[in-house]
């Protein structure tokens, strides 16, 4: 098992649902980190036994807790997990997310060398034609619109404990995938959205990286995950200024990148950000 002396422990809160082939795949990249975590707590949604030979495999090399739950929701699991860590930060990786090898030497080195910030936004890879100097930078986020272009996800947050702790809520556990919510996406962004208001010092690091898949990978995916966008401004109050911005967005990426997929993609998007197809439903 792959050891150095530790900056700040870092430990993780690991949500699963029906996936194996995944979650083995993330234990993996964990596994070749230059420096490991120091606490996993896997909240394991499945049924009994599901996981019993990937996890047996992995606990070899990886220090896990292993927790089966009855509930199926994954911002219940995220919060179930940091409760039971006790690591100076907090990372939410979904179970089908990978890291790179240094992003977890990454994460504890700049919460290190910045003991002001409280949470770290990391990034997908970043292509060869964008690497920079500017990468390894951390630009601060003041406000929701630099929050949105973050595109922060669940998968490359982290945050001190202490801020966690001064958190009333964690998690809204009314968003999220799950069997007993009909809002499957932006929950991270709930969440950051309550920490900025509590004056958080949060950052994007384009340096931090983690593989996650793509949201828009049907129109009907595109379509829940952009209601859930709709709903985060309507429960937050953001106002119209921003439910226009988000209308916007996707034009503009579909007038930057042209497609007849990200045609497709647009019409979700923007049918699910418009807040139509839920008051119809409703």
């Amino acid at each position: 098992m792959k050891s150095r002396p530790s900056i700040l422990s870092v430990g993780l809160s690991i949500p699963t649902y029906g996936r194996k082939r995944e979650l083995n795949r993330l234990l993996e990249s964990l596994s070749n980190q230059s420096i490991l975590p120091d606490q996993i707590v896997i909240v394991d949604q499945n049924d009994r036994g599901f996981l019993d030979l990937i996890i047996s495999e992995w606990a070899k090399k990886l220090p896990i807790q292993h927790n089966i739950v009855s509930y199926k929701s994954a911002s219940k699991a995220r919060n179930h997990g940091a409760q039971k860590l006790t690591t100076e930060i907090i990372a939410f990786p979904d179970d089908d997310c990978i890291f790179t090898e240094r992003t977890i030497e990454l994460v504890k080195q700049t919460f290190f060398n910045n003991p002001s910030i409280d949470v770290i936004i990391g990034h997908k890879p970043i292509r060869q034609a964008e690497c920079s100097t500017k990468a390894t930078k951390n630009k601060p986020i003041i406000t929701v619109l630099n929050l949105f272009n973050a595109k922060a996800e669940t998968s490359n947050m982290f945050c001190r404990k202490g801020l966690i702790l001064k958190m009333p809520t964690l998690f809204n556990e009314c968003i999220g995938p799950g069997d007993q919510t009909d809002v499957i996406s932006n929950e991270e962004t709930d969440l950051l959205i309550r920490m900025l208001r509590k004056n958080a010092n949060i950052v994007h690091c384009k340096g931090i990286q983690i593989e996650h898949h793509s949201s828009q990978v049907s129109f009907k995916r595109s379509l829940k995950y952009a209601e859930g966008r709709y709903e985060l401004i309507r429960r937050q109050k953001l106002g119209v200024f921003y439910y226009l911005i988000n209308l916007l967005q996707p034009l503009i990426r579909l007038a930057k990148y042209p497609s007849l997929k990200g045609l497709q993609y647009c019409v979700a998007t923007i049918l699910g950000r418009s807040g139509i197809t839920r008051l119809i439903r409703h």
